[in-house]
């Protein structure tokens, strides 16, 4: 019987798309200890803050899904 992707195909699918997401948040963390403290840094890291946390949903959505 051919399976489209076994279980560790989609665990391996999903730790590739996290690894970008972890090295951005690295990236960012300098950022994110700095820009606070100006007004217009402020709003720009929220919205940062909300689009990662989208993209994370997206990926758990994906993973749920396809388990």
């Amino acid at each position: 019987m051919i399976t489209v992707l076994a279980a560790w195909h989609r665990v391996a699918i999903i730790a590739l798309l996290v690894v970008p997401l972890v090295i951005v948040i690295l990236l960012m963390s300098p950022g994110l200890v700095v820009l606070p403290f100006s007004e217009k840094g402020r709003e720009f890291i929220l919205k940062l803050i909300d689009k990662g946390v989208q993209w994370v949903k997206a990926l758990s959505n994906a993973a749920a899904k396809s388990g």
